[in-house]
């Protein structure tokens, strides 16, 4: 089972005990190399908002389970700091981008 912020409960123990050992971990070392700015977990229920208001919607599991705004100094180096987050070896993948400046 791919592990998810919304399905923890239903891990193994073992498998829970590794997945937050590997995530703390990660983050800490993120922070350390001082890379960290913020970064959440996503739950699967929220709201989609359009022009005829806000609606529930449940996002499905092949959209991004959360989020990490992370230092670089390029592209590239955030690639290769993507490289080793633990959703990488739990069958997931990272999408890394730019953030633009509000002018």
């Amino acid at each position: 089972m791919a592990l998810r912020y919304d399905n923890l409960r239903k891990a193994e123990k073992e498998a829970l005990e590794k997945h937050r050992a590997a995530w703390g971990g990660w983050m800490s070392d993120l922070i350390k190399g001082e890379h960290l700015e913020v970064g959440y977990p996503l739950e699967s229920d929220g709201k989609r908002i359009d022009a005829d208001g806000a609606h529930d919607y449940h996002f499905p599991d092949t959209t991004e389970g959360g989020f990490i705004v992370i230092k670089a100094e390029s592209l590239a180096q955030a690639a290769e700091i993507a490289q080793s987050a633990p959703i990488i070896k739990n069958g997931g993948y990272v999408l890394a981008r730019p953030c633009g400046e509000m002018k």
